[in-house]
């Protein structure tokens, strides 16, 4: 048995996830939110077991351009280096371990140990320990690799690259699964691809890095929760005579007419996609869309002007609800979550597009927007009530469960995707059952990196 295992007990995870959709019940146990030994667990059997989502190539066009993050516990530098490839360092310098880069981002020929000066170059060769003629250093020593350790699994999907330090984790395609539709539907905007527009909005709140997992495929909230979005954009009406950033009106966003598909897809991924919410054409991408038609045809190109999200577990978010948002999710503490928001545009878009995409996100998303501050803010107040020890199981992934059904719907099948389950029909469903995928996905992540760390079969 790993050692580290002896210092936690083998938890049965199972007692957390009561999913019984044959007897319309679906609870998740609140210790899911609340429990510092639990979120130590994710940390080692999911974040550090599994695929995590760490950076787009758009964010490192460059040669020697770097971003820095995080692999559960572990600081890590994405960094396209001067030979054009990207690789994934442990940012650990090999003498004393201090990391070596320390800004979010930047370009980099050589990274310098602010320590003891030892310097990398930007593939993570080892240039210099500092010193090392008159050091008296044995054979031993210089026998040893004095490089940036890489990560042990590295690979990308269409930009988005991802990380796990499982060298026998499976292969990132078979992860994603039909997911990976949904991240298509975005890259296949333009035939070139997605770009990242300049400036992040990063943020951090005081909550379970699930709850914003969660919110994401959550549109049961909008209105209640968002209705100072409404508010402003109503009054921006009254008093120009018009919405010149064309906002997606959320008061109208549950019109009669709307419908919504759900998706539970294999290893907790999750998809939602909205036809007839709202104006297609208050949608940047609409501007090219008889281009994109042509080019991969009109249900997809439907699919591309639609509101959708695909939450990619356990740490990227693909949003687009009042405008489009990638999110990057990194856990701090059971208690705190670091949350890194950019916002992508397909490449050759037109500049009135752009222009719009840009006012629409600094409205909602950014920074300057409404939507965001509210979310946090109620993230710390479940945080909060959570806290109630003699409550175990919250009510709320019961909604659209009446509506589950085994494999895909009809709108699934029109793109090709085979979902596990689905949940469709009239967006007034605003669904919660989805989640019901994403913690089988949780539950069988924990059975199995505990199983495997402690040396016997799940």
């Amino acid at each position: 048995m790993d050692a580290r295992v002896r210092e936690l007990p083998l938890r049965d995870f199972s007692r957390y996830i009561d999913a019984r959709p044959q007897d319309g019940v679906l609870r998740i146990h609140l210790d899911l939110f609340r429990d510092p030994e639990l979120f130590e667990l994710e940390m080692r059997y999911i974040y550090e077991r599994s695929w995590v989502f760490v950076g787009h190539a758009a964010q490192i066009p460059q040669p020697n351009d770097f971003i820095t993050g995080v692999v559960g516990r572990t600081p890590i530098i994405l960094q396209r280096g001067g030979d054009g490839q990207v690789r994934a360092f442990i940012n650990h310098c090999s003498h004393r371990g201090a990391t070596v880069a320390t800004t979010q981002a930047g370009n980099a020929r050589r990274h310098k140990c602010p320590y003891h000066g030892w310097m990398f170059d930007s593939t993570g060769k080892c240039l210099q320990v500092t010193d090392e003629a008159l050091g008296g250093y044995t054979d031993a020593f210089r026998r040893l690799s004095h490089d940036l350790p890489q990560v042990a699994r590295l690979e990308e999907y269409r930009g988005f690259f991802f990380a796990s330090l499982n060298p026998d984790v499976m292969p990132l395609r078979e992860y994603l699964g039909d997911a990976a539709v949904f991240m298509d539907s975005w890259i296949d905007q333009s035939p070139d691809g997605l770009e990242v527009v300049r400036g992040d909005a990063n943020f951090t709140y005081g909550g379970n890095w699930k709850m914003v997992f969660e919110n994401c495929l959550d549109i049961y909230h909008a209105k209640t929760l968002h209705a100072s979005f409404g508010t402003m954009v109503m009054n921006r009406v009254k008093r120009q005579g018009a919405d010149e950033n064309r906002s997606v009106d959320l008061n109208n966003f549950i019109s009669a007419e709307a419908e919504v598909s759900y998706y539970i897809f294999p290893k907790g991924h999750g998809g939602m996609w909205l036809r007839g919410a709202g104006k297609r054409e208050d949608r940047p991408s609409y501007a090219m869309w008889q281009e994109m038609a042509a080019r991969v045809g009109e249900d997809k190109a439907d699919m591309m002007v639609s509101g959708r999200v695909v939450a990619i577990f356990p740490n990227i978010l693909l949003v687009e609800s009042a405008t489009f948002q990638m999110r990057l999710i990194r856990p701090v503490a059971v208690d705190k979550t670091e949350v890194y928001a950019f916002c992508l545009a397909p490449k050759g878009e037109p500049a009135a597009a752009r222009a719009l995409r840009i006012r629409q996100y600094e409205d909602f998303f950014s920074a300057t927007g409404v939507a965001t501050p509210d979310d946090t803010t109620v993230y710390e107040r479940v945080q909060q009530g959570d806290q109630a020890r003699s409550i175990e199981w919250n009510q709320g992934y019961h909604r659209g469960l009446a509506l589950l059904r085994d494999g895909p719907d009809e709108a699934a099948r029109r793109i090709g995707i085979e979902p596990l389950h689905s949940i469709s029909g009239n967006i007034g469903i605003q669904g919660e059952a989805v989640y019901l995928g994403v913690y089988q996905g949780w539950l069988e992540q924990m059975q199995r990196g505990q199983a495997q760390l402690a040396g016997v079969q799940a």
